[in-house]
């Protein structure tokens, strides 16, 4: 089973990726769901479904003509267990920069060990640049130098740090540190109280 459609037991057995598009159409109804080609189970009802061709782009890459031409782009995570909370600063986020939402290292609430990001935004003034270190990220990562999550080595492309070194700055970096967090793994994903009911 893909870990986008596992069932949350604490919110009777929907699946992460049908509680997530359900968050979402309460700030929009303009969402789109990015899955792979051909695959009916990702078939969100009422949800504009945008096929990728598997051929290895990030999901930044992949979303590419998805991109708002005015105003903001959201970025969600589809293997991400989101809070209302967490959702409501996401979508609250009005300065019109490149944005991150995630945790920087191991969470205090869920014991997960590492940091991960759930989300980014940025408005559509910012697309050039966002092509540009996109382009830089996967040049990068080609040379095998830096292969870092393209996600995180975006965020250090915006920030002007070095991709391959683990630095956060709070003018590109929202903290969420609540339930929200990624099923990764297994582990993750039993380790999380809304699979288990909790």
């Amino acid at each position: 089973m893909p870990k986008h459609l596992a069932p949350l037991t604490a919110h009777h057995g929907v699946p992460l990726l049908y509680r997530t598009v359900g968050q979402v159409r309460e700030f929009t109804d303009d969402v789109h769901v990015t899955v792979p080609a051909g695959d009916a189970r990702y078939r969100v009802p009422g949800v504009t479904v945008h096929e990728r061709d598997g051929s290895g782009l990030c999901e930044y890459t992949s979303t590419r003509d998805l991109w708002a031409r005015a105003g903001r782009t959201v970025l969600l995570l589809g293997d991400v267990y989101f809070t209302d909370a967490a959702m409501e600063t996401i979508a609250g986020f009005r300065p019109q920069t490149y944005r991150v939402f995630g945790r920087y290292g191991p969470s205090k609430v869920t014991g997960t060990p590492y940091g991960e990001i759930f989300a980014a935004s940025w408005w559509s003034g910012q697309l050039g640049r966002m092509d540009k270190r996109l382009a830089h990220v996967h040049g990068v990562r080609a040379t095998g130098v830096v292969t870092r999550p393209p996600g995180w080595m975006l965020l250090r492309a915006w920030q002007g740090t070095p991709l391959g070194k683990h630095r956060v700055s709070r003018d590109w970096f929202t903290e969420i540190d609540d339930l929200t967090d990624d099923f990764d793994t297994v582990a993750d994903y039993l380790r999380h109280p809304a699979t288990r009911g909790g």
